[in-house]
């Protein structure tokens, strides 16, 4: 069953968290045990909640044509993540490719991160692209598949089967959030650039010029703490929903799965924490007023997750250090653009949502008991506010950062819609009804994604050269001296976000800059050093040993940004590479 997955993923990535730091690292023995251990109790929990939920199944499907577009998304989606996963990381005319342009940015700093994990990097970890720091980055993702790594199965492999499995969740709780509009709100959003491939009669990548680009594509694939986020999130507010709701009142055992997922949900996303946690606040009022702020934050749930999360919170921000990063941005991307052609480009017929779901609520004295309507409206109004609020209140370095907030949000207003609209769209012209809105709202979404399953060899994106991963192995693994070098080394290095040593896991003084901004690290003072260091400054050895420097890379990279002329520390320090093109000088 998909929830003893999710699960499973959760206690692995927490036992492995949580003995990481009491043993030093991770082992292979240490990854095994985690993984059977996440095994036998997600298995074992998972039990506890399906009885009450029986929708938490993959066969869960809603009866009639509703159901019938469940499973028409189900099965569309599931064969996209098949395709996207599969070859996620493959080989390519003398390249390690993606087949995703979105995955040029971040894919080979989760490799990095991944491979660190399983080298058996010292816990606390440092962090492998700015090792003068502490790792702040929500990495929960990243260290289960590091766990897989770690006992020996292949990158692409874990890579694959997580991809897939993180989508099924995702789509199996997205349905039992909204039904079809929730699954269709995620994987299939688009704008109003299908008109497109109408009037151009012919298939064509209209993600450009948007930033509310298909959320599946720029987010679930690429932002890898949402395979994790989006399906825990999505469970923890139906359960607490239904709980305040009285449609399925939680247990202490249950309350006490949740309160574990939600007390460490930080280690795999901390935009998903803050939002989801305001948002089950939200229906703790909604549903009991005022008093339901006392009741929600002295549950057992609660408790459970305070000394966890505050501990995250705190570890990711750096005490709060970060929080600097906010800002205030108006208009979210909008900037100089014509709001209307801005909205309407960008969000299309989704637009029209919003109106429609209020009306629907408004028209429904008959349809819906006084209660439920003023429930519906609060919502509603809930929605509206944490929508324009991180539509303006900027929460990262970069304000497109801030989708990770407006999408739970934006999908309340689909969870809405399937409670107000759907029940309306069997008596508009029958089926065809229903069926002329999925066509409206979902066209543009599955005109995106069904562009980005060509060929793969045809839309094959390079990341890494193959040669020079295996010279780079070479010059790590094959050295003159009789150790290998180990995986605390820290190299000074060129900062391009493809560089050999991130495929390997290697940790780097100074990784690639653009990845340090979105992580609000100010890495200037670091960037100078390091410039002085690989350019042949007098001081360089005494730099290098400043900034905790254990061996120099000197590669095609490096030649490259710093220039072919021979520095004065390559006459003093030794190379300890035997391959022709590489060396690696040691910092005595």
């Amino acid at each position: 069953m998909i929830l003893a997955w999710l699960l499973h993923a959760f206690y692995s990535t927490i036992a492995a968290f949580v003995l990481a730091h009491l043993t030093g690292g991770l082992t292979p023995w240490l990854a095994g045990f985690c993984l059977a251990f996440g095994t036998y109790f997600g298995w074992r929990h998972a039990k506890r909640f399906l009885p009450a939920h029986p929708d938490w199944q993959v066969k869960g499907f809603a009866a009639g044509p509703g159901g019938a577009l469940e499973v028409a998304l189900f099965t569309f989606m599931v064969y996209a993540a098949w395709r996207h996963f599969m070859w996620m990381l493959f080989t390519s005319e003398h390249h390690l490719a993606t087949l995703s342009l979105n995955n040029y940015g971040d894919l080979a700093l989760h490799i990095n991160y991944i491979r660190a994990f399983a080298n058996g990097i010292s816990f606390p970890p440092q962090n492998p692209i700015f090792s003068s720091e502490a790792l702040r980055y929500p990495y929960g993702v990243d260290l289960y598949n590091a766990l897989w790594e770690a006992v020996g199965v292949r990158l692409q492999a874990h890579l694959f089967f997580t991809g897939v499995l993180a989508t099924i969740a995702s789509l199996v709780f997205l349905r039992s959030f909204g039904g079809w509009w929730g699954m269709g709100a995620f994987f299939l959003n688009g704008g109003a650039n299908a008109w497109r491939i109408i009037s151009e009669q012919r298939m064509i990548d209209i993600q450009q010029g948007v930033d509310w680009k298909n959320l599946f594509l720029s987010v679930f694939i690429t932002q890898r703490g949402m395979l994790m986020a989006l399906p825990a999130g999505l469970m923890l507010l139906i359960s607490v929903r239904r709980h305040y709701q009285g449609e399925a009142v939680l247990t202490k055992k249950q309350m006490t799965v949740l309160g574990v997922v939600w007390g460490f949900l930080p280690l795999f996303h901390l935009h998903a924490f803050l939002i989801v946690s305001l948002l089950m606040l939200a229906i703790a009022i909604e549903n009991q007023g005022r008093a339901g702020i006392k009741t929600f934050l002295l549950s057992k749930m609660a408790w459970l997750a305070y000394l966890p999360a505050t501990y995250l919170v705190l570890h990711s921000t750096g005490f709060f250090k970060a929080a600097g990063v906010a800002h205030i941005s108006w208009g979210w991307t909008l900037a100089n653009q014509d709001p209307i052609v801005y909205f309407f480009m960008n969000f299309g017929p989704w637009l029209l949502l919003p109106i429609a779901i209020f009306f629907g609520i408004y028209k429904s004295q008959g349809f819906f008991t006084p209660e439920k309507r003023k429930r519906l409206f609060i919502e509603f109004g809930c929605y509206t506010f944490f929508l324009v609020l991180f539509f303006n209140v900027m929460l990262a370095p970069w304000p497109w950062d801030n989708i990770k907030l407006l999408i739970w949000p934006y999908l309340g207003f689909a969870r809405l819609a399937a409670v107000v609209l759907e029940p309306r769209l069997g008596g508009l012209y029958g089926h065809l009804g229903r069926l002329s809105v999925a066509a409206l709202l979902l066209f543009s979404g599955f005109a995106s994604v069904l562009w980005t399953l060509q060929i793969p060899s045809t839309r094959a994106t390079p990341l890494f050269h193959i040669g020079d991963l295996a010279d780079a192995e070479g010059a790590l693994l094959g050295l003159k001296t009789t150790q290998n070098i180990s995986p605390e080394a820290v190299f000074a290095a060129a900062t391009t976000h493809l560089h050999p040593l991130a495929y390997f896991g290697r940790m780097r003084t100074h990784g690639y800059g653009g990845h340090l901004w979105t992580h609000a690290i100010d890495s200037r003072d670091v960037k100078d050093k390091l410039d002085r260091i690989m350019s042949g400054d007098p001081n360089s050895i005494a730099l290098a040993r400043e900034l905790g420097i254990t061996h120099i890379y000197w590669g095609k990279d490096e030649r490259s940004a710093y220039g072919e002329a021979p520095r004065p520390w390559m006459d003093i320090l030794p190379n300890v590479s035997r391959v022709p093109g590489i060396a690696i000088y040691a910092v005595k």
